[in-house]
């Protein structure tokens, strides 16, 4: 839910701002209009054309760019915004402008509007491409694809407005709604096709969704350094990438890697990092190896308990055999329909060695005694050791 609010709230952040630097392109370009709407052979209509689209898809590559960071930010970036959107914006608009305009020149009769809509959506496409160079992790197979059809969801609409309005008003409207659909069309063509994402969860609220991919999403106090700035934290504390189809967490203080699990958390400053992964199946028990689980039952272990799980005021001893389910720790999901959660397991023949093993869909932070941070995925087990503490997503335990 958290993801599909922050992806609704992304889309329209970045179709407000596509719609604005469509109408501010073309607001700019109205002094040139007249010998675009005279031209005297095919070659002044296409370069009128490409002057034209390409001040308007700079004023939209770079709207787009502004929503962007202002999205991950929280606060303007109007100079990084500008260098990172409004020359190649520039350019790709003029191209994709020639290249549509030779083609409705080229084959139609003037009076095409199925051939002007798909000129648009030449357009949007090519668009869509130069931001996807500039836009972690968008790809460049679904930027070119929302940018066409943003291109000609907005060429329709222009198409309406060009009708229905005065030529000025006709074509400021239909070059706003051409910036408007290009910025939806983005981010949802990133959410329905991305494999791997990221929900920052901030301590006021705020909620903001990130695709994960190769190119690495980093966290930490220097704006210089990292994608998403946190307060005190160090300068770069953190970076997530997606490798080979798995989640990669790097802590770039202690050194540690970690590979995350579709509904892992990780804290930093103040801010929850919640990955999500729609390619990863859920653990079930029948994949939990025989071999871990003590064949004795609980009533013939050990009759007083080496080690215990304090969970708030809460202590439950543990020994060979000991089952914990949803009802002991309710912020985990069983992987089976038993509600088993983790299970004690004896790791040696004479019992003076246990561990717990993880049997919900999930995995678990740990923290030993020394400080050292490690994750017990499912189906793996977790030597027991006084002092450990375990984070059950929202539950924090200890063994005691």
């Amino acid at each position: 839910m958290k993801r599909n609010l922050s992806a609704l709230k992304k889309a329209l952040q970045f179709g407000i701002s596509g719609a604005v630097g469509g109408f501010v392109g073309n607001l700019i370009t109205e002094p040139f209009m007249q010998r675009l709407n005279n031209p005297q052979s095919v070659f002044d209509s296409v370069f009128s054309t490409a002057r034209w689209f390409g001040l308007v898809g700079g004023g939209i590559a770079t709207a787009i760019m502004f929503g962007y960071y202002y999205y991950i930010k929280g606060k303007p970036q109007i100079k990084q915004a500008l260098k990172n959107g409004g020359l190649f914006g520039l350019i790709a608009g003029a191209i994709s402008g020639a290249i549509a305009e030779g083609i409705y020149s080229g084959i139609g009769d003037g009076n095409n509007e199925l051939l002007r809509v798909i000129c648009w959506g030449i357009a949007g496409s090519l668009l869509g491409l130069g931001l996807a160079q500039r836009i972690p992790n968008l790809g460049a197979l679904r930027g070119t694809g929302g940018g066409g059809v943003g291109g000609v969801l907005g060429g329709c609409l222009f198409i309406l407005f060009a009708y229905n309005l005065s030529g000025t008003a006709g074509r400021l409207a239909g070059c706003a709604a051409i910036g408007f659909w290009i910025g939806i069309m983005l981010v949802v063509a990133e959410t329905l096709f991305n494999k791997a994402w990221l929900v920052i969860s901030y301590d006021t609220g705020a909620n903001r969704t990130l695709t994960l991919g190769s190119e690495p999403i980093t966290f930490g106090s220097d704006e210089n350094l990292s994608i998403i700035c946190i307060p005190n934290v160090s300068p770069l504390a953190m970076r997530f990438q997606l490798e080979a189809g798995q989640i990669v967490c790097e802590n770039l203080e202690s050194g540690a890697v970690s590979y995350l699990r579709s509904g892992d958390q990780k804290k930093i400053g103040n801010c929850t990092i919640t990955v999500g992964n729609s390619d990863l199946p859920a653990a079930t028990s029948a994949q939990v190896p025989a071999s871990i689980i003590s064949p004795k039952s609980a009533p013939n272990s050990f009759t007083t308990s080496q080690f215990s799980l304090k969970l708030a005021s809460r202590v439950i001893p543990l020994s060979a055999g000991t089952q914990l389910f949803t009802s002991d720790i309710p912020s985990l999901t069983a992987a089976a329909s038993n509600g088993l959660v983790a299970i004690v397991t004896s790791r040696s023949r004479n019992e003076l060695s246990l561990g717990l093993t993880n049997l919900c869909d999930r995995a678990w932070w740990v923290t030993d005694i020394q400080g050292d941070i490690k994750m017990i995925e499912p189906e793996t087990t977790l030597t027991l050791a006084l002092g450990t503490q375990i984070e059950f997503g929202e539950i924090d335990g200890e063994i005691v």
